[in-house]
């Protein structure tokens, strides 16, 4: 399923664009728990069809930087949506998977 809708965003031209968190992605293939949900994740990323990202996000709404590991996120960094420097807390991660192209 998750298969068919990255190959539906790769012929629309928008593969580029698919940014997708685990809720969609349990909605996309229909597993039932969170467990079987894991185990798709990490199949797809371990086959590289998907990445994952963590998305440090400012509390006025919106990404301000995206990593590719919790480890790379720095303490602080430059919220330009707010033009303030913001510390980083655990609440303002969020981990996306994007479309590996």
């Amino acid at each position: 399923m998750v298969a068919q809708y990255l190959d539906t965003a790769a012929e629309q031209k928008r593969l580029h664009k698919v940014r997708l968190d685990p809720k969609l992605i349990q909605q996309i293939s229909k597993v039932n728990t969170s467990s079987e949900l894991a185990v798709l994740i990490s199949l797809l990323t371990s086959e590289h069809i998907l990445r994952r990202v963590v998305v440090v996000e400012s509390p006025a709404g919106g990404g301000v930087a995206e990593f590719s590991s919790v480890e790379e996120v720095p303490d602080s960094l430059h919220d330009h949506l707010r033009d303030v420097r913001m510390e980083v807390t655990p609440n303002d991660l969020r981990t996306i998977y994007v479309a590996e192209s």
